[in-house]
């Protein structure tokens, strides 16, 4: 098992020393348990998912200026479309 060092604010320490007494596991095995469960989650939900359309165009999108501010309801703007 490989070693790992991390810092954790004062709160997070307590609440972990109150966790390990109560289940009467050791603060690094809790602190194992929760990244794990964590990163579990996170590949699940995003790491096998291929980004969006939007993903990839969404700093784009917006910063054109059309000129036409009724393109999309107005329907003169289809006269000859498709022809």
């Amino acid at each position: 098992m490989k070693t790992i060092i991390i810092k954790v604010p004062e709160d997070l320490d307590v609440r972990l020393a109150k966790w390990d007494k109560r289940l009467g596991v050791s603060k690094s095995e809790l602190a194992r348990e929760a990244l794990k469960q964590n990163l579990e989650e996170n590949d699940s939900n995003t790491l096998n998912e291929e980004p969006s359309a939007y993903d990839l165009l969404k700093d784009d999108l917006g910063c054109f200026e059309s000129g036409v501010g009724d393109l999309s309801t107005n329907p003169t703007h289809m006269n000859g479309f498709g022809k």
